[in-house]
């Protein structure tokens, strides 16, 4: 049944995640697509999926439908660009700030097709049914998991692509990405239960040693959103054995990636740089304040949420929120607020709302 409304959001806050998700509405209405000012990086439609899941768990707790037209504006909007084979390019935008592409790496992320951001788009289309009772997107995902289905490799418990792509030099841990399979194919069930039942195992086995692996210089949204995603899919043994001593050893007791003089501001780590702090990011701060209070409420304690490292890390984010909608990173140590990015907008959703 999941953790109630009333446990999981954060009801101070409330309004900010509305804020939030409204300040994306207004883009994705227009267009199903989000234009990223000044972001940090250049943004693909993995994106869109995020922004759809942050929007649905909006719509579900306020009832205002406007979050939920602006999912149906992303579903039209991806059943526009699907590939023929049934995928998804990612799609990279304009260089960001921070972080740049060249334009032979954007052209490989428009023509190539990129299986973990198909497979992230598989839950929107299965939330959105199962939220609106629409089913005009069911051949869409359909097509999706077909095309998954073809890479799917027993023997190494995940999808495999069979051609290097340049993308995949620009992700600091390409394995972490196969995380939105797990997300995907698991809110896939529902249309395939028999197929998917058989891969599930061994596909969780799969991010988990994935998740195992990761150490004190992994980026950290990436091991935080392993973490959040992993306690809703693991035993209380596991959580207990493996997560909880991850947590306190590389998300919480981990200095790597802290900021100086910037409490509750983290660094981030790419494919291209290595790890940087002089910038704080969003998808750092806010990615271990969602590991940490999805820890507390699968667990039912306050192990972490009562802490003043979890507190530092609300009051950056907090900062971060100026009128209706969240900067994505700040430049150090001037603490110059930059980007209109959307990882600002569905991450602080995602943790306010306590729902990844």
């Amino acid at each position: 049944m999941g953790i109630s409304q009333e446990l999981r959001v954060d009801k101070d806050r409330y309004n900010d995640a509305l804020d939030a998700a409204t300040f994306l509405t207004k883009y994705f209405l227009k267009t199903g697509r989000y234009k990223a000012d000044e972001s940090w990086g250049p943004e693909g439609i993995l994106y869109l999926a995020e922004s759809s899941y942050a929007l649905m768990d909006a719509y579900c707790i306020s009832k205002q439908d406007h979050y939920l037209q602006a999912v149906k504006a992303i579903l039209e909007e991806l059943k526009r660009i699907q590939k023929p084979n049934g995928g998804w390019a990612i799609d990279l935008s304009e260089s960001g700030v921070g972080f740049k592409v060249t334009d032979e790496e954007r052209r490989d992320s428009a023509e190539k097709v990129d299986p973990p951001t198909t497979s992230a788009m598989l839950r929107t289309i299965a939330d959105y049914y199962r939220i609106s009772g629409d089913n005009s997107y069911r051949e869409m995902g359909d097509r999706a998991f077909d095309y998954l289905k073809e890479m799917w490799d027993p023997e190494v418990g995940t999808f495999v692509e069979k051609t290097h792509r340049k993308l995949l030099d620009l992700r600091s841990n390409p394995n972490a990405y196969h995380l939105f399979f797990l997300i995907g194919v698991s809110a896939w069930r529902v249309n395939a239960p028999d197929v998917i039942d058989e891969m599930y195992p061994s596909l969780l086995d799969f991010v988990k040693r994935t998740y195992e692996a990761f150490d004190s210089e992994t980026m950290p949204l990436i091991y935080a959103l392993h973490t959040a995603i992993l306690l809703e899919h693991c035993s209380k043994e596991y959580i207990t054995n493996t997560i909880q001593p991850k947590i306190v050893q590389h998300l919480v007791n981990n200095d790597i990636f802290r900021t100086k003089d910037n409490p509750g501001g983290y660094g981030h780590r790419d494919g291209s740089r290595g790890i940087v702090t002089d910038e704080a990011h969003m998808r750092s701060s806010a990615g271990i304040a969602i590991a940490l209070k999805q820890y507390d409420l699968i667990t039912e304690t306050k192990t972490f949420t009562k802490t003043s490292f979890y507190q530092d890390l609300s009051g950056w984010i907090d900062q971060m929120k100026v009128g209706d909608f969240y900067y994505e990173f700040e430049l150090l140590p001037e603490r110059i607020k930059k980007g209109y990015g959307s990882p600002g907008q569905y991450l602080p959703i995602w943790w306010i709302l306590g729902k990844v």
